[in-house]
C-alpha cells in the first residue's frame, strides 16, 4: 500500500500509474504489498489452524473471541467477484469444517461467519477473507443490523434488479417481481411427469459447490480494485 509520508504529488503519481496497469500488472502489484500474502508464503510468521493446496487459515492476533480465525485462498484475490466458483467453495467448505471444530474443541456455542467485501462494507485487508468467530452468550460481542421499512413498489424494484442481474427472467421492473422459487403450476408439473424423464446426476463439482445458480463470471475489475486502494 502506498507509504502514508508520500507527498501529494508522489501519491498521485502512484495512483495513476495504478489506474494505467494491466489486470495482471496490478493483480501483481497488490500481491506484493499484501502482508496476507506475505504470510501465505512464509515471510511472515503466523499461527497456521488449517492448510491445504488452495485454502489457509490462520488466527487473528487481534481476536474478536479466542479462536477467530481467518480463512482465505492462497491465490491472491482483493474481493469475493474475483474468485472462480470452485475457490469460493472451497473456502466456505473449510469455513463449515472450521466452525464445526470450533463447536467441538473449545466449547463454543456459536459461530459468527463474516465477510467485508469492499471498503463500503468495512473491508480493511487487501486480501479477501471470511472471519470465522466463534460465540458464547454474554461474550460481549453485538452485532445489532438496523430495521428499515421498505414499501412493496420498492421491494419488488429491488427485487427485480437482483434477479436481472443474476441472469433471472424478471421482465419489466414496474411489474411484480416473483421469485424463481415460486411454486410451479399444475399444467408444468403434468408436463414434467409426462416426460418421465430421470433428473440428471449431479456432477463432483455441483455437490461441492452445493448450488446451481450460474454466478457471474470471475475477472478481475479495474474500478473495484482502485476502490480498495483508495483510487478515486
Amino acid at each position: 500500500m502506498a507509504d502514508e509520508n508520500m507527498s501529494q504529488e508522489q501519491l498521485k503519481a502512484l495512483q495513476e500509474k495504478i489506474k494505467n496497469m494491466s489486470p495482471e500488472e496490478l493483480k501483481d502489484f497488490q500481491k506484493k504489498q499484501c502482508i496476507f500474502c506475505q504470510i501465505i508464503s512464509g515471510k511472515i510468521q503466523a499461527k497456521k489452524i488449517y492448510e491445504d493446496e488452495k485454502v489457509i487459515g490462520i488466527l487473528d492476533i487481534n481476536p474478536g473471541n479466542p479462536g477467530h480465525t481467518l480463512i482465505m485462498t492462497k491465490e491472491h484475490y482483493s474481493i469475493m467477484p474475483q474468485l472462480p466458483d470452485e475457490d469460493v467453495a472451497d473456502v466456505f467448505l473449510v469455513v463449515k469444517a472450521l466452525s464445526n471444530s470450533m463447536l467441538r474443541s473449545i466449547d463454543a456455542q456459536g459461530t459468527n461467519i463474516i465477510v467485508a467485501n469492499g471498503i463500503a462494507a468495512g473491508q480493511r485487508a487487501q486480501h479477501f477473507m471470511v472471519h470465522l468467530i466463534p460465540r458464547k452468550e454474554n461474550d460481549g460481542i453485538n452485532f445489532v443490523l438496523p430495521q428499515k421499512t421498505m414499501n412493496e413498489n420498492e421491494i419488488e424494484l429491488i427485487g427485480g434488479k437482483l434477479a436481472a442481474a443474476l441472469g433471472g427472467t424478471t421482465e419489466k421492473e414496474e411489474k411484480p417481481f416473483v421469485p424463481q422459487f415460486a411454486p410451479l403450476s399444475e399444467k408444468k408439473i403434468e408436463d414434467a411427469q409426462s416426460k418421465k424423464e430421470e433428473p440428471p446426476k449431479k456432477t463432483k463439482k455441483q455437490d461441492k459447490a452445493n448450488s446451481e445458480i450460474d454466478q457471474p463470471k470471475s475477472g478481475i475489475n479495474l474500478d473495484d480494485i482502485s476502490k480498495i486502494l483508495g483510487v478515486k
